[in-house]
């Protein structure tokens, strides 16, 4: 059986690892490789993923170093260079793939002749229970990387690393993901870029569940600042990437800024709120007032915030 596509696993937490990797196993097509690859965890990852040893096509790499700590896009990268099949899918420990994913995917190569460089399906955000707490409409058929880009501005679309598969070619065009701090954006902007000129086509019928656990990295509080800045470092990424649509582009990412920056976990110190200003100034070609204004929405957010801001604000 000639095997094309590699499901890679960044591993680092157990907690929700066998439910993951019993997804995996649950595939009705098994037409693929499986890529372990543990980010120096002091969890046993190994343990976990042996249990699957015989029923699934499984290959176990530990790193030493836990690169996740200071450049989670180097883990990905070195992650992915594991495999060898033509398509990639990044996936994670601690996400579910319904049954007919595999199967769906192959499907959807043969229907377009392989002509796509990214396909994905639909997500929903579940909990650590497993309960759905966030599901968006359906990601169009095709969508070039610039509707992608304005629908994840518009905050029209949930989007997460998991439910892509690209071509590893495409990948190694482009000398991996695109590096953000903590991989904040580095996603979305790795898609626009891998995508080409060729749209993005969406599997249908399937979906992946995207669990927004309390003890990911998408969760964690230490990291506020350098997803902030992550943030900021995204529209410049995409400003540069689309010159011609920048005045559109800048208008759509401000208001995107301060809805994301909301969603950030963790305070903010005034040290740090002065460099998110700099950097938003010169992101965004203001001359001032942003320090204020990130100030008075991050003080919103805070215990004794309602008195501060008022206070602030007149």
């Amino acid at each position: 059986m000639n095997t094309r596509l590699a499901i890679v696993i960044p591993a680092y937490k157990i907690k929700f690892f066998d439910a993951a990797l019993a997804s995996v196993t649950n595939q009705s097509n098994k037409n693929f490789k499986v890529y372990i690859s543990d980010d120096g965890s002091k969890e046993d990852i190994k343990a976990v993923a042996e249990k699957y040893v015989g029923r699934l096509d499984i290959e176990y790499h530990r790193f030493e170093d836990n690169a996740g700590s200071y450049d989670l896009v180097k883990h990905w990268n070195r992650s992915v260079e594991l495999a060898t099949e033509e398509w990639i899918w990044l996936f994670s420990d601690d996400d579910i793939m319904s049954p007919g994913c595999v199967q769906a995917f192959f499907d959807a190569l043969k229907a377009t002749n392989e002509r796509h460089n990214i396909y994905r399906f639909n997500i929903e955000m579940i909990d650590a229970d497993g309960r759905v707490i966030c599901v968006k409409d359906p990601h169009p058929e095709l969508e070039s990387g610039f509707d992608f880009l304005q629908r994840r501005l518009q905050s029209r679309s949930l989007s997460a690393a998991v439910e892509y598969i690209f071509r590893k070619d495409a990948f190694k065009l482009n000398n991996g993901f695109v590096n953000f701090p903590k991989a904040y954006c580095s996603d979305d902007a790795s898609w626009i870029t891998f995508t080409g000129e060729i749209p993005i086509y969406t599997i249908r019928h399937e979906t992946v569940s995207w669990r927004a656990s309390g003890v990911n990295i998408s969760s964690a509080k230490e990291f506020a600042c350098s997803k902030a800045l992550a943030l900021l470092l995204f529209v410049k990424y995409i400003v540069k990437k689309y010159p011609s649509q920048k005045m559109a582009l800048l208008q759509l990412a401000r208001p995107w800024f301060f809805e994301n920056l909301g969603y950030i976990n963790g305070r903010l110190s005034f040290a740090e709120i002065r460099r998110i200003s700099k950097q938003f100034n010169d992101t965004f070609e203001t001359k001032g007032g942003s320090l204020k204004e990130i100030t008075l929405f991050h003080l919103r957010r805070t215990r004794l915030g309602g008195v501060l801001y008022r206070w602030l604000k007149f």
